[in-house]
């Protein structure tokens, strides 16, 4: 009966270890999807012209998220707008300086969300998130997962505020559009 116990043990280990597997192989490709969709946003939305004398595209991401590393790796294979992009991590909501982009990952609290929106520093900055209800808050996507897919949904107003415009072709594929 001893040896039955050890058999059991070890399948549960098993499977387990192949769920934890599987589950960091679809964050890692979850993720590298979202940069994806991130880098084409920058395609169908339109900055107001800016002087800040930067040569680069900043992409910031606000705390630890798994879309750091797919980010980096566009980074360094491609340019916006023949600008190089360069991928900032901040700490927290408090250091956020200026850039183009923000994620605010689905691990940031309201708070911080709120503290990002309201930086001096993103005043022209496209805030993407990935949790729901972040549009009511004032982010200017928001990812969102339906049936295993990737989509996201776009507040308007948000983007008006930051004195973005997004195209008509990005809005049609939006899952949802708020005023």
């Amino acid at each position: 009966m001893y040896k039955g116990s050890k058999n059991i043990l070890l399948i549960i280990v098993i499977i387990i270890t192949s769920s934890f597997f599987q589950l960091q192989k679809s964050e890692v490709e979850e993720y590298s999807a979202k940069a994806a969709f991130i880098y084409n946003f920058t395609k169908f939305v339109e900055w107001e012209k800016q002087e800040d004398g930067s040569s680069s595209f900043v992409i910031g991401v606000v705390g630890e998220s798994s879309i750091y590393k797919p980010l980096q790796g566009l980074a360094l294979s491609k340019k916006i707008n023949n600008r190089k992009i360069e991928i900032v991590r901040f700490n927290s909501a408090a250091e956020v300086t200026a850039c183009q982009i923000l994620f605010v990952p689905e691990t940031s609290s309201s708070k911080n969300l709120k503290e990002c929106i309201n930086s001096k520093y993103t005043k022209n900055t496209l805030i993407i998130t990935e949790k729901q209800g972040c549009l009511e808050y004032g982010s200017g996507i928001n990812f969102m997962v339906i049936d295993n897919r990737i989509k996201f949904e776009i507040n308007l107003g948000s983007l008006s505020k930051a004195n973005l415009k997004a195209s008509s072709q990005l809005l049609k594929l939006a899952q949802n559009v708020q005023e």
